[in-house]
């Protein structure tokens, strides 16, 4: 066991010990899988069918739906280290979440229905390459430790309009860059350079990947979701506030200010 193994064994044991123990009243399965750590505009947790206003520094959960409306801005920060960020109008499951020192197999798996999405992959993806899938409408992207920028078009009732997905790599917020590898019932392709994109359009194979230039991105990203795509962000590190939890017995997921983060324009 090398020592990142050992470090993210150690601080994961912390957060999930706070997690379920009995103060919080939280079995197993009512385990949350992250928090909202920044929301911007009006959004919407839909959980066991009831539809919830989401706030700030929220627990998201296994199965929660989370919704944003025309100025909406969400971003996840999850148990392992992932972030999820929804720009306006996005729809995302979180299907399925396992992370744990117990687990041999830890899975983060998610559907992304529609919208504009930055996915930054945490210590699940580092560990366990492949072991984070975003579903999309046109296919499944296995990631393998990266930054990922997600948009999904919807299918419009116009004849001749079609959904389409479109997935750039980028480097993640410590330089390195990993792998995504698409694939739907028509074949396959990987991304493996940074700034390079593949636009699938429903019922097609995906495409080999092509570069994907800054000013095109550029147009593609809101104004709010930026600084995550175009400067070095980073997300607040769940170990850190674990190890700093445990020391003056305070919540994981309690509530905290978020970084500061500059709005630029690209």
């Amino acid at each position: 066991m090398n020592l990142q193994r050992i470090k993210y064994s150690i601080i994961c044991l912390l957060t999930i010990v706070f997690l379920v123990s009995p103060d919080n009243g939280a079995g197993a399965e009512d385990t949350p899988a992250g928090r909202i750590f920044r929301l911007e505009g009006s959004a919407m947790i839909v959980r066991k069918g009831n539809e919830l206003n989401a706030l700030a520094n929220e627990k998201v959960f296994q199965s929660d739906e989370i919704k944003t409306g025309p100025d909406g801005l969400a971003e996840l920060l999850l148990l392992d280290g992932s972030s999820v960020h929804l720009g306006p109008d996005s729809h995302l499951i979180l299907s399925r979440y396992k992370f744990s020192l117990m687990e041999d197999d830890p899975n983060f798996i998610c559907r992304m229905v529609k919208g504009i999405f930055v996915c930054i992959s945490g210590a699940i993806s580092k560990l366990h390459p492949g072991a984070i899938k975003f579903e999309t409408p046109e296919g499944i992207v296995v990631v393998k430790g990266t930054k990922l920028f997600v948009s999904i078009i919807e299918p419009a009732s116009s004849p001749g309009i079609t959904g389409k997905t479109t997935i750039v790599l980028l480097k993640d917020p410590n330089g390195s860059l990993g792998q995504a590898d698409f694939s739907n019932d028509y074949g396959q392709t990987s991304l493996d350079k940074e700034n390079f994109s593949v636009a699938v359009n429903q019922g097609m194979a995906p495409p080999p990947q092509v570069f994907m230039d800054r000013a095109t991105l550029g147009r593609m990203v809101p104004q709010n979701l930026a600084p995550v795509v175009f400067e070095n962000y980073a997300p607040p590190n769940p170990y850190t506030e674990a190890f700093e939890s445990s020391m003056e017995q305070q919540d994981t997921f309690g509530p905290r200010k978020p970084p500061p983060v500059s709005f630029s324009v690209p």
